[in-house]
């Protein structure tokens, strides 16, 4: 028996052909059926299975010819009994499960079997199974921490939002719950470049219940100069368990509140110590944190090391960010050019746009300027100026101030000198911003408004290297704009500039004192040192391809040689033993060995190792 009504061009199948409505049902779901499982679901013998299946044949809309066949109630009724066989068989896939629960399957069963398959689903995948999840009758309270958690990995930061928002006004949720929902909507509000939303989040949220999210809390709280708070926060670390993922979190937080003091270089080494204690793949590894103090120290090397830790869009243009301090501006235009700005978030098209300004600058290109500067004209309005974004908006700055247009940026310029300001300058973060404003001054050619940035400087350089090699380059350019050059002063600062990773800087200063020096010789000189710092930076800081190793992969082969274990060894450099193991793959392929052990061969025989081999009693 069929029903009349059946869709016109469709099959249709007799409603008491109970093995043909099993594959339609499997049909209708997306399974191709399998003669071994229909005949499973349907205990039949398989030649009756394959008869089955070709009654059913392959028709187009297979979820209507069902419902045409036996009605929507017998057509949820016979896939409840599928999937009830299908659990039973253990063959139950979770895109069939999802496809289930989205025909309208209501069973414990399968909505057990969808938390779990969420719970342990690629990030890619998750979200759409804890829906699936809900869809079958999981309680939508209880799945709202995961699947606000899942859609924020799968970047559908309004789902996100939605989901964490239920958690946060529900009274009933426990602590846990709202501390993860605080985490989803903080770092959606980062995303977004609202960096005040996820600080109050977190002062909402308090330290009593921060738990193991003390680092993201201090990390959003110290965007927006909240140094009390997120000190409050790190007193209040120490009473957690002691677990490795505590004893990571402690460092990244403790780590980022010394970078708001007077003790700059300490802050770094905190977050090298918990990257030590993050797995690789660990979802928002402190590899970007430590990145990003490392440039502000004036240490883009040690940037592009700890980098290979960590994938996101923000890590990959701190790296380039990096290779371009380093020298390596085709890298960085690289970069720029391989991004999809529309596929960035608020906060990372702010460092895509900061990046793109500095290749323009230095390649001298008016045109990318300008055109940088338009489209970021609306990004400025849209993103709060942080702590974290004192680059991207420092470059912009000396775009805008080049192209004589610095009232467009004026607004992103004054907030970020009154953060720096409320926080008491600190030299971590405020030698990068107002050796930007000497530069500004420098290309506005306004002496005077160089002044006071050069006076900070000059405070901050006893607590920071980098800070006193650029103060001293802030007065000799002074100095060489009042038309006063001294070419050995010069020289000196263009080699402090040199090793804190502003190379390129360095060159127009000595190129300025070579325009404003009378003496010949001493121009040329001058002149020559800017060519020798220019083709110095445009060779990129890695080894030759001739097999010569780079100062870090030198560290590694001279412990590999010694017997040391990958994590024994990224303990003693303060990097993971994944990017110890990274290190050695690269050695080996720029050695050309084909085993472990011809590599300590080859090692043994460059020299490594044997110093220290000397030096044991």
């Amino acid at each position: 028996m069929t029903l009349d009504d059946a869709p016109a061009g469709t099959s249709t199948v007799d409603v008491q052909d109970h093995p043909a409505l099993t594959v339609l049902a499997l049909r209708s779901v997306g399974v191709t059926p399998d003669p071994y499982l229909v005949a499973e679901l349907a205990a039949l013998p398989i030649p009756d299975a394959v008869r089955a299946i070709e009654r059913v044949g392959a028709p187009p809309d297979p979820p209507s010819v069902l419902r045409h066949t036996v009605g929507p109630h017998g057509s949820t009724l016979l896939l409840r009994r599928v999937t009830a066989s299908l659990l039973d068989a253990g063959v139950l896939a979770p895109d069939t499960a999802a496809a289930l629960a989205d025909a309208g399957v209501r069973l414990p069963t399968l909505v057990e079997f969808l938390t779990r398959a969420a719970a342990s689903a690629p990030t890619d995948e998750a979200a759409a199974l804890w829906d699936a999840a809900v869809a079958a009758g999981a309680d939508p309270r209880r799945a709202a921490v995961p699947r606000a958690r899942a859609a924020l990995t799968a970047g559908d930061l309004d789902t996100a939002t939605q989901h964490a928002d239920v958690v946060l006004t529900d009274p009933s949720s426990s602590d846990d719950d709202l501390r993860s929902a605080a985490r989803v909507a903080a770092t959606v509000a980062l995303h977004r470049g609202a960096p005040s939303h996820a600080a109050a989040v977190y002062r909402w949220l308090g330290a009593a219940r921060v738990g193991s999210d003390v680092a993201h809390a201090v990390v959003s709280l110290l965007a927006v100069g909240d140094r009390d708070t997120a000190a409050s926060f790190v007193a209040a670390a120490g009473t957690g368990l002691p677990t490795s993922a505590t004893a990571r979190d402690t460092l990244v937080a403790e780590g980022m509140l010394v970078s708001v003091s007077e003790t700059p270089t300490a802050a770094l080494s905190s977050v090298l110590r918990a990257c030590a204690l993050t797995g690789p793949s660990t979802e928002d590894h402190p590899a970007s944190v430590a990145g990003l103090l490392a440039v502000h120290l004036g240490d883009p090397r040690t940037t592009r090391e700890v980098l290979s830790e960590a994938a996101t869009p923000r890590a990959r243009l701190l790296g380039a960010w990096a290779a371009m301090l380093l020298g390596d501006t085709d890298a960085a235009e690289a970069r720029v050019r391989e991004t999809d700005p529309d596929g960035l978030d608020r906060r990372d098209s702010l460092w895509w746009s900061g990046l793109r300004a500095a290749v323009a600058r230095r390649r001298g290109d008016a045109g990318a300027l300008a055109a940088t500067i338009a489209d970021a004209h609306r990004l400025l309005v849209e993103v709060e100026p942080d702590l974290y974004t004192v680059l991207p908006i420092g470059e912009l700055w000396l775009a805008a101030t080049r192209l004589g247009d610095a009232g467009r940026i004026r607004h992103a310029v004054e907030t970020t000198s009154s953060l720096l300001a409320s926080l008491g300058e600190p030299p971590l973060w405020a030698t990068a911003w107002h050796w930007y404003g000497v530069q500004a001054a420098i290309l506005a050619s306004a002496p005077a408004d160089l002044v006071p940035h050069a006076r900070v400087l000059g405070a901050l350089a006893a607590h920071s290297p980098h800070a006193a090699a650029v103060a001293a380059a802030g007065r000799c350019w002074l100095r060489v704009l009042q038309g006063e050059p001294d070419a050995d002063e010069v020289r000196a600062c263009t080699r402090s500039l040199e090793r804190f990773g502003h190379a390129w800087e360095a060159a127009r200063l000595a190129s300025d004192a070579a325009l404003r020096v009378d003496d010949t010789r001493t121009a040329t000189a001058l002149l020559q040192t800017a060519r020798e710092i220019t083709s110095a930076a445009a060779v990129p800081d890695t080894a030759s391809s001739t097999g010569e190793l780079t100062g870090r992969e030198a560290e590694v082969a001279q412990h590999l040689v010694l017997g040391l274990t990958y994590r024994e060894i990224g303990a003693r450099m303060y990097i993971s033993a994944k990017t110890v193991e990274h290190h050695v793959a690269r050695i080996r392929r720029r050695l050309g060995a084909g085993s472990r052990s011809q590599l300590l061969s080859m090692l043994r025989a460059a020299g490594y190792g044997q110093q220290e081999e000397r030096d044991r009693p």
